[in-house]
């Protein structure tokens, strides 16, 4: 699975937002693949956070990790 495939659901609502604040223009595929890339980045960086905390209970990791990789798609369209 590719990138734009990994996050598909996210790229779309980000395509939504953007095409409502910019007058119906809608995102670039360079900035679709931009934005996939910062979320798997993301995601790549909560996994090992979460991974390297002995404190941290796994089941508190998805919630975070869920609003984290929101918070970087909103971030991106703003």
């Amino acid at each position: 699975m590719n990138l734009l495939e990994a996050y598909g659901k996210r790229l779309s609502l980000a395509d939504r937002v953007h095409a409502k604040t910019h007058n119906g223009e809608h995102l670039t595929e360079s900035k679709k693949i931009l934005i996939a890339k910062c979320l798997e980045n993301t995601q790549r960086f909560m996994n090992e956070a979460f991974d390297m905390s002995s404190g941290t209970q796994r089941s508190d990791m998805g919630l975070f990790t869920k609003f984290s990789l929101n918070l970087v798609n909103v971030a991106l369209n703003g």
